[in-house]
This record gives structure tokens, sequence and C-alpha cells, in this order.
């Protein structure tokens, strides 16, 4: 990577990473899709693994949920690692362009449909019934194409948890997730030194992008808060299917 290119990458670390530290999502799912136009995408989600995973713990660490987000979905987070294994297997044979394409699409339409206002509501009842098979697919869309959200993002937001609640609950997800992902990928020898000195470099800005982020957060309503979440979701969407 020359000097150029960095600029980029870390330009990108620190916008993403404010956009989490607003919204409690997003830096993985904006900040791939830019860099993998630069890079391989095989390169690009380790690039990120590492300052994912800084922005995942600061944000569990201002909201402050951790025992009560593990006690009430472990089952969903256990669910994704196979999927995970899976995800990765098949992008080291055969690519990721028409998932990154179903994502985007599923990604706006869900957006979409909350905005107009159309509820989407889980009882608690089938909850626990719902965690592998939503843990599974996001696993193994995860691996796929580095996009960690979806269905996991939907499946929180139809069990109605307050802001903090669904931030921790889907950042524990994500923590847990990404650890595991940069397990396999080295597995798949898909790390290098090189890699791992940028990916080290970039948790400065990403740093400095998620303490900004979190200290604006608190000081938007629920309301613009739920808009700014389904806004960035749109926004996932149109980079999947752009960046395919």
């Amino acid at each position: 990577m020359d000097a150029n290119l960095l600029l980029i990458v870390y330009t990108t670390f620190f916008i993403a990473a404010f956009i989490k530290g607003l919204t409690g999502l997003g830096f993985v799912s904006l900040c791939l899709p830019v860099i993998a136009i630069f890079i391989k995408l095989e390169e690009a989600i380790p690039l990120v693994v590492l300052p994912s995973l800084v922005s995942n713990v600061m944000i569990i660490h201002q909201t402050g949920r951790l025992r009560q987000s593990i006690r009430r979905f472990w089952l969903l987070y256990i669910s994704a690692f196979p999927g995970i294994y899976a995800g990765v297997l098949l992008l080291n044979m055969v690519g990721n362009y028409a998932a990154k394409v179903i994502l985007g699409v599923v990604s706006i339409g869900y957006a979409v449909l909350l905005l107009l206002r159309v509820e989407i509501s889980i009882p608690e009842v089938k909850e626990r019934v719902l965690s592998i098979p939503i843990g599974l697919t996001n696993g193994f869309l995860n691996g796929l194409t580095g996009t960690q959200v979806i269905p996991m993002l939907p499946y929180l937001l139809s069990l109605k948890l307050d802001r903090d609640g669904m931030i921790n609950a889907i950042n524990v997800g994500f923590t847990l997730s990404i650890t595991v992902l940069l397990i396999i990928f080295g597995k798949f020898n898909l790390i290098t030194q090189e890699i791992i000195e940028f990916s080290v470099v970039g948790v400065i800005p990403v740093v400095a992008g998620i303490y900004l982020g979190g200290k604006l957060r608190h000081h938007i309503s629920e309301e613009r808060f739920r808009i700014a979440v389904l806004l960035i979701l749109i926004l996932i969407g149109v980079n999947l299917i752009v960046n395919a």
C-alpha cells in the first residue's frame, strides 16, 4: 500500500468509527466496501478486523450491559460460529458477488419498511427459537461478505430493545464474531504481517472516531437515533450493491 491508499483507508476508518460512535453500528459495513474498491476483499476484511474489534470493545464499555447481553443472547452468539467458518470457506472458493447484492437489497428493503412505520416485532416466546437460525445466517454472511448486521440487527430491533440495550447486544455479537473471523482467516493464511501492521496503526483513527461519536450519541433523542440507525442500514445496502 502506498501513502495515498493508506490515507484513504485511515480516513475511512475515522469516518466509519465516528458513525459507529454515534449510532452503535456500521464500522465494518461502511468502511469495508470503500476499502474493497482499492484492494481485494480477501485483504480488506482482515485489515479491518483489529480496528473493528477495538471499536466494539469501546462501545460495549460505553453502554455497560455486557452481562445482560450474554445472559439473554448467548445462543444467538454461539450459533454464529459455524456459520462464519462456512462463509469464509465459500469466500475462499468462489467469491461473494451474489451474496453482496442480496444483502444490499435486503438491508435497504428492511430499513425502508421501518422508516415507513411498518412494525415488525418478535414475541418473547419465539425469541429463543429464532436465535439459532438467525445466528447461523448472520455468521455465514459475516464470513462471506464481512458484513455483520444482517439479519442480527433486524432481529434485535424487532425485540424492541432500548437504545443502549440494542447497541450493547449487537456489539457483543460483533466482538465474538470478529474474534472467530480473525482466527479462521489465520487458518486460511489470509492475514499477512503487512496487513497486521497497517491494522494496528488503524486503531488510532478508530479510537478518535468512536470517542467523538459517543460524545454526541446521548444528545440525540431515541426517535432520531432510530432514524439514524435505519439510514445507516440503507447506506450499508447501497454500498454492498455498488461494491458488488
